[in-house]
């Protein structure tokens, strides 16, 4: 089993949250030390000043190489390895998704949570 936080379409309430049916919810948590981005249709967090909001959920290891080929890994996103906390203050280390090209012209989504 993994970790997987989320921010974005993967979100509950998100056009690819279908993809982690059945995969147990661990709660809301912060990624400090990053910035979010609204890129149209999907947002793409980067390394930055900030914090993103997001949900995180235990998943298969199994399901990190079709979640890959979905966010366009490793051109459009990448996989990488960061620590998150929960809400109850414990800090996981977590599977996310970097955005992996430029994000000038994009809008800084101020309040790190992307609004499915």
């Amino acid at each position: 089993m993994a970790y997987l936080f989320v921010y974005g379409t993967l979100k509950r309430g998100g056009s690819r949250h279908s993809l982690l049916k059945g995969c147990p919810f661990l709660g809301h948590a912060l990624a400090k030390g990053f910035a979010l981005y609204d890129l149209g249709a999907y947002p793409g967090m980067v390394p930055g000043d900030g914090v993103v909001r997001g949900e995180v959920y235990e998943i298969p290891e199994g399901l990190l190489r079709e979640l890959d080929w979905v966010e366009g890994a490793p051109f459009l996103f990448r996989r990488e390895l960061i620590e998150v906390v929960l809400e109850d203050h414990t800090l996981l280390r977590a599977h996310t998704y970097l955005y992996n090209r430029e994000v000038e012209g994009a809008s800084l989504v101020p309040s790190g949570e992307w609004e499915v």
